[in-house]
């Protein structure tokens, strides 16, 4: 009878171990190179992701609503997109399940220049021309925004302008005011030397949630715990980050090529984290039936999900860091 000690058997582990291969992790952005994906880098270059067996490929989006898609379709396995993009996603029968949702405010305001206007209630801004770009997420915030404070279709100046267009024509004052992310806009005002005025949605009844993970249904089913890995290792890097936000954005700049400068980038990064769950805390990424509601009640109101839905096929908490 062949025997084995316990020494080879612990030896031969070492060995498979070695030669293991790691889940390959296909990530999906919500958009190009952006400051708040710092966190990912950190977590690269520190092995977080190693450390869980997963190699994290990652590429820039095209927008939460066609990420979400691709997502959908198995070009990804896991996203980083827009919550309120995902649930409209998943209403249409996109096979995708958001696992955490960690910016539960919407950053969806109206910036303009402060030494322009004057944002102080709602009737304010009718006095303002708005540019909003057609099919983006700003519109849908903006139908939102309309919806809840029963403002006519007529009694607001909206004027479309192309994503691109729009820090142009609000710095130059074509356009009185623009809706987008705050944060990112208010960073780019103070970024050419002025200062910006900002309205945020989120306080004026609009319960959108902001940026979270989601998963394909598909490999979440066949991979659960590199799914689990992924999370954990992902908060892990957005602790690493938000400790050291110059830190993070000297090697997101460096890693990503991205175009902001330092002082930019750092203002950018911070306006998100200020919107969002702390990654030390132990509810970072946890979701209720509560805000889920609001939000898909939301939605419904505009029409852009379907009445009749049943909100726990919409997220799930069990892939979460304990």
């Amino acid at each position: 009878m062949l025997r084995i000690s316990a020494y080879a058997i612990a030896t031969l582990a070492l060995v498979q171990s070695a030669f293991a291969q790691d889940t390959t992790v296909r990530l999906g952005l919500d958009w190009g190179y952006l400051p708040y994906h710092a966190p990912l880098v950190i977590g690269m270059q520190e092995g977080y992701f190693r450390d869980e067996g997963i190699d994290l490929r990652f590429e820039p989006g095209r927008g939460s609503a066609t990420t979400a898609i691709m997502l959908g379709e198995s070009n990804y396995d896991i996203a980083h997109v827009n919550t309120t993009n995902a649930a409209v996603a998943i209403s249409k029968g996109v096979p995708i399940k958001t696992v955490a949702v960690y910016q539960t405010k919407t950053a969806a305001s109206f910036i303009g220049l402060a030494d322009k206007v004057k944002l102080d209630g709602v009737d304010a801004v009718k006095a303002y021309s708005i540019g909003s770009t057609p099919g983006g997420s700003d519109q849908l915030s903006l139908r939102i925004f309309k919806a809840v404070n029963k403002i006519g279709d007529n009694d607001l100046n909206v004027v479309s302008l192309d994503a691109n267009a729009k820090q142009v024509a609000l710095l130059s004052g074509s356009i009185d005011l623009i809706s987008g992310d705050g944060f990112a806009y208010a960073a780019i005002v103070r970024g050419a030397g002025k200062q910006p005025a900002l309205f945020s949605l989120a306080d004026h009844g609009v319960p959108l949630l902001g940026f979270g993970y989601s998963v394909n249904k598909d490999f979440a089913e066949k991979n659960p715990e590199a799914v689990k890995g992924f999370l954990r290792a992902v908060k892990k890097s957005w602790q690493t980050a938000v400790a050291d936000v110059p830190a993070a954005c000297e090697k997101a700049r460096a890693e990503l090529n991205l175009t902001h400068s330092q002082s930019a980038c750092e203002d950018y990064f911070s306006g998100l984290i200020s919107l969002s769950v702390s990654p030390s805390d132990a509810s970072w990424g946890q979701q209720t039936d509560e805000m889920w509601s609001k939000l898909l009640g939301t939605l419904s109101e505009v029409g852009e999900v379907a009445p009749g839905y049943t909100v726990s096929d919409f997220y799930t908490n069990e892939y979460l860091p304990q």
